[in-house]
């Protein structure tokens, strides 16, 4: 008993530290990750403490604006922060065995297979009934997101701000789109987004409604605008136009790679009505406004492989740039090449060695 914690008002067996396991993560991953952190915690009575250093989350690290990714964004999810924690450690007030962290290996197994994850997609799980799955998992992300995600003051700033400007409440819908490298589950190709939306407009009355689009995918803007001219409002956001994902730009803001993504949830999460996919933006956006209903693609969509060779992001898969259906056939027999041409290569490295030390030996 001499070891808890006391924080508030309240007693913790341990600190627990939520970090990233997953060097490669993007940013509604990240997030994803923190929350099962500090579900984790919740469930031992520790006290969650969110830190993603530099090593951790690369694609977001931006030493302007601190040592911690999380807090960029969001307050302290309990009200310690990661600086605090170290003052404590420092000034002797808890000791490190009163700290507590998981491996890399138990967040990421977590993360992709815990049936009581908090999560966007099934994945790998079977799932019979996949409305009854979401339902229940949004509501578990919902109630975390309202418990534990609290913005910061300069994001509620510039979320109220861009809302004004491209929301108009009552008619817009909100759609999020995703292209570039995602991999996990069938992409839905625009065209299904443009009877949907159309079908839902005539549905409501809304003869005159507008769409908040949110997209990594410059090629996408493109054919939105196109199919409803005048009708079509969007962030100044990285997008790409080939398939490197925007958060994997070098040369660009770590800062706002993560800013674009959350203020696209927020704002998606003011419409009328949202039009969403299997990533994880759309569903987030469900979470941050519980009231908002969808037309959800992800519900007929499949888990795609989990064989990384054939692995081809959405990009690709959906043919963005009408190269034709060769091209990515061509691109897997490349990849397949390559992972061919590595693996053998490590294999005469490894035999290389082996007669290095038997030479050595005699």
């Amino acid at each position: 008993m001499g070891n808890r914690v006391t924080f508030g008002e309240h007693q913790y067996d341990l600190i627990h530290v939520v970090h990233n396991g997953d060097r490669g993560a993007g940013f509604s991953a990240l997030v994803t990750y923190a929350l099962n952190g500090v579900r984790r915690a919740h469930e031992r009575n520790w006290l969650p403490v969110v830190e993603f250093t530099a090593a951790e989350t690369p694609h977001f690290h931006d030493p302007a604006y601190g040592d911690n990714v999380w807090e960029y964004y969001f307050e302290p999810v309990a009200g310690l922060s990661s600086g605090q924690l170290r003052e404590w450690l420092e000034a002797g007030k808890v000791t490190h065995e009163q700290v507590h962290r998981f491996s890399d290996r138990e967040t990421v197994d977590w993360h992709v297979g815990d049936p009581d994850r908090i999560t966007t997609f099934w994945g790998r799980e079977q799932v019979h009934d996949r409305a009854a799955w979401m339902e229940r998992k949004r509501r578990l992300g919902r109630d975390f997101v309202r418990r534990y995600v609290r913005l910061k003051p300069q994001i509620v700033e510039k979320f109220d701000q861009l809302c004004e400007r491209l929301i108009r409440p009552g008619v817009t819908f909100g759609v999020h789109i995703r292209g570039t490298d995602f991999y996990y589950a069938r992409p839905t190709q625009p065209e299904a987004y443009f009877g949907a939306i159309e079908a839902k407009g005539r549905e409501l009355g809304y003869s005159e409604f507008r769409i908040f689009l949110a997209t990594d995918q410059q090629q996408f803007v493109t054919a939105f605008e196109t199919r409803f001219p005048g009708r079509v409002a969007t962030c100044d956001a990285l997008r790409s136009g080939n398939d490197i994902a925007p958060f994997k730009l070098r040369d660009v803001s770590p800062y706002k790679k993560g800013e674009d993504v959350l203020l696209d949830m927020l704002l998606l999460s003011s419409c009328a009505y949202l039009f969403k996919s299997v990533s994880a933006v759309g569903e987030y956006a469900m979470w941050f406004n519980p009231a908002l209903e969808c037309t959800d693609f992800a519900l007929t969509s499949e888990f795609v492989s989990d064989k990384p060779l054939l692995w081809a992001g959405a990009y690709l898969t959906l043919d963005v740039d009408r190269q034709g259906p060769l091209r990515v056939a061509l691109w897997r027999a490349a990849r397949i090449a390559i992972q061919v041409a590595q693996k053998l290569g490590r294999r005469l490295l490894r035999a290389w060695r082996w007669m290095v030390r038997e030479q050595a030996a005699e």
